[in-house]
C-alpha cells in the first residue's frame, strides 16, 4: 500500500513535470519572439504590467489551488467524501466571486498604479490584463480540487492551454499593433491581451473537464463525517490565508521591486525609457530563462504538497519523508544543472534566442551578465518552492510567510541600495534575488529538520554538483570548439553533449535512487540498462 501510494504521488509528479514542461516550451515561443517583435522598452512596460496583474491574481487565487488540494487530499485519506464535494463547492461560491471583485479592481485602479510606480505607460497593458485574475480565479478551484484527489493532469492541461492561446493570439495581437503603427504602451496592451484570452481559454477547459468528471466522480466513504459549511468556511479561510501570505510576499516584493527598479534608475540618470529598456532585459530575457527550470520544480511542490498532506494526517512518517526525499532529489537533478549550464553557456544562450537592439544605454552582454548571476539562485529557488509545500503540508503554515517576509525585506533593501548604486545599476537586482531566495532556503530547511528527516546531502547535493562540474566542462570546451564554425548555433550542440555528460556521470557516482527510476517512465527498462536490479 505504501510503495502504491508513492507510485501515485511520484506518477502526478511527473504528470505536471511534463505538462508544464511543455507550457514553458510553448511560452518561449511567445516572450521570445515578442521580445524581438516589440522591442526592449515595450517588454518592459508589458512585465510591468504582468507584474501588477501577478499580485492581483496571488491575492484572490494563489492560495485556493494549494489549500484546496491539502483540505480535500486529507477528508478524502480518512473517508470522507460528502466533506470533499461540500469543500469544492463552498470554495467555487466565495474564492470566484472574489476573483471577480479583485479583476474590476485591477482595471478600475490602473491609472492610480501606473502613476504610483512612476511607469504611466503601463496604464493601458494593467487594463487589459485585468480580466485576466476572474479567469485565473475559475481555474484555481478547478485545479485545488482535481490535486486534492491527486489528479494532476487538468492542471497540466489548463497550463498547456493558457500557453497556446498566449503564443498563437498574443503574437497575433503585437504584431497587428507594431505593423499598425500603433505607439509602444498601445503595443504592449496588445501584448499582454493574448494572456487574458488565454486565461479565458484555459478556464473554459478546466470547466469542461470538470464537468466531464462529475458523472464518474467516486470519493471514499469509509464514514458519514462531514463538518458544517461554517466550520469549513473557518477552517478554509485559516489554511488559505497563511498559504496566500506566503506567496503575496514574493509578488509584492517583486511588484516593488518593479516599482523601484524603474524609478531608482531613474535617479541615477536614465530617462523613463531607457530604464524601461534595462528592466525589459532583465525581465523579458535573464529572468525569462531563469524561470524556466524554476516552472518544473514548482510542479514538483503542487505534486508533493497533497501526497504528504495525506501522509502526516494518517500518521505515516515514514512515507512523507520518501516522498520529500523524492522530490527533493528530483528538483535537485533539475535546479543543480540549470545552474551550471546558465553560468557557463549564458552569453550565447541570450545572444541565440533573443534580438539585440541599438540603445547607447544598454550593454550588448547585459542579459547573458544578468542570466549569470541569476543563476546562482536557481539551486535556492528549487529548494525554497519544495520546502514551503512541505511545510504547509504539515501544518506549519504560518512558518513560510515569516521567512518569506524576511527574504522579501532582504531583497527590497539590498535592491534599493544596489540599483541606486551608479556603478551598479541593474545588476544590483539578481544579487538581491540571489540572497533573498538563500536566506529563506537555510531558513526553511532548518524548520523542516524539526518535523521530518531530511534526505542525506551527499545525493541531494554533492554528488549531482560533482556531476554537474563534469557537464559544464563538457560544454565549456564544446561550445569553445565550434562556436567558430557554427557561431551561436553551437550552444544547442554543447547544451546536449552536455546532458549525456551528465545523465553517464550520475549513474556512475550513484546519485540516482533505484527506487525514484522505478516510478519513472519505463523505469524497469532504465533498472535494468543500469544494471541496478
Amino acid at each position: 500500500m505504501q510503495k502504491n501510494k508513492k507510485q501515485t504521488f511520484m506518477q502526478g509528479a511527473m504528470i505536471l513535470v511534463a505538462g508544464t514542461l511543455m507550457a514553458k516550451i510553448i511560452s518561449a515561443f511567445f516572450k521570445i519572439p515578442l521580445q524581438h517583435l516589440i522591442g526592449n522598452t515595450c517588454m518592459g512596460i508589458f512585465n510591468s504590467a504582468y507584474q501588477y496583474y501577478t499580485v492581483m491574481f496571488v491575492v484572490a487565487t494563489a492560495g485556493v489551488p494549494v489549500a484546496l488540494s491539502k483540505l480535500i487530499s486529507e477528508a478524502n485519506a480518512l473517508g470522507r467524501g460528502r466533506e470533499v464535494r461540500r469543500i469544492a463547492r463552498l470554495a467555487a461560491f466565495v474564492f470566484i466571486a472574489f476573483g471577480t471583485l479583485c479583476s474590476v479592481g485591477l482595471f478600475l485602479a490602473a491609472g492610480w498604479i501606473s502613476q504610483a510606480s512612476n511607469n504611466p505607460m503601463a496604464l493601458l497593458a494593467i487594463r487589459a490584463v485585468a480580466p485576466a485574475v476572474f479567469f485565473v480565479s475559475i481555474i484555481a478551484v478547478v485545479r485545488g480540487y482535481f490535486q486534492g484527489m491527486s489528479n494532476m493532469t487538468p492542471t497540466a492541461l489548463s497550463q498547456i492551454v493558457e500557453a497556446a492561446g498566449k503564443v498563437v493570439l498574443g503574437l497575433v495581437f503585437a504584431a497587428y499593433a507594431s505593423s499598425a503603427g500603433f505607439d509602444q504602451p498601445a503595443t504592449a496592451a496588445c501584448a499582454i491581451l493574448g494572456v487574458t484570452i488565454g486565461e479565458a481559454l484555459a478556464a473554459l477547459t478546466m470547466l469542461g473537464y470538470a464537468a466531464n468528471s462529475r458523472r464518474k466522480a467516486s470519493h471514499a466513504l469509509l464514514n458519514e463525517h462531514c463538518r458544517s459549511y461554517g466550520e469549513l468556511f473557518r477552517v478554509l479561510l485559516l489554511t488559505v490565508i497563511p498559504i496566500t501570505l506566503t506567496s503575496s510576499v514574493t509578488s509584492l516584493t517583486t511588484l516593488v521591486d518593479t516599482a523601484m527598479l524603474v524609478g531608482r534608475l531613474q535617479e541615477v540618470g536614465y530617462t523613463l525609457t531607457e530604464a524601461n529598456a534595462l528592466y525589459g532585459v532583465y525581465t523579458g530575457q535573464a529572468f525569462t530563462m531563469f524561470n524556466f527550470p524554476q516552472t518544473l520544480i514548482t510542479a514538483l511542490a503542487t505534486a508533493v504538497l497533497p501526497a504528504l498532506a495525506g501522509a502526516y494526517v494518517q500518521q505515516n512518517h515514514t512515507l512523507a519523508a520518501k516522498n520529500m526525499g523524492s522530490a527533493m532529489r528530483i528538483a535537485m537533478l533539475i535546479a543543480l544543472p540549470a545552474c551550471v549550464g546558465y553560468i557557463v553557456l549564458s552569453h550565447p544562450i541570450i545572444d541565440l534566442l533573443f534580438a539585440d537592439e541599438t540603445n547607447a544605454a544598454i550593454d550588448p552582454n547585459l542579459g547573458g551578465s544578468l542570466l549569470r548571476i541569476l543563476a546562482l539562485a536557481i539551486p535556492s529557488v528549487a529548494l525554497v518552492g519544495l520546502t514551503n509545500a512541505i511545510l504547509q503540508a504539515i501544518g506549519q503554515m504560518r512558518v513560510p510567510v515569516v521567512t518569506m517576509l524576511l527574504g522579501g525585506l532582504c531583497k527590497i533593501g539590498l535592491n534599493y541600495f544596489l540599483v541606486g548604486n551608479p556603478e551598479i545599476n541593474i545588476y544590483g537586482a539578481p544579487v538581491g534575488t540571489f540572497a533573498c531566495y538563500t536566506l529563506i532556503a537555510v531558513l526553511n530547511l532548518l524548520w523542516v529538520r524539526r518535523f521530518i528527516r531530511l534526505p542525506a546531502i551527499g545525493k541531494l547535493f554533492v554528488r549531482p554538483f560533482a556531476a554537474c562540474i563534469g557537464m559544464g566542462a563538457a560544454a565549456a570546451i564544446v561550445y569553445r570548439v565550434l562556436s567558430g564554425m557554427l557561431g551561436n548555433v553551437a550552444v544547442l550542440v554543447a547544451i546536449c553533449v552536455a546532458a549525456a555528460v551528465y545523465a553517464v556521470l550520475l549513474v556512475a557516482l550513484q546519485a540516482l535512487e533505484r527506487e525514484d527510476i522505478l516510478l519513472l517512465p519505463g523505469g524497469r527498462k532504465l533498472v535494468k540498462l543500469l544494471r541496478m536490479e
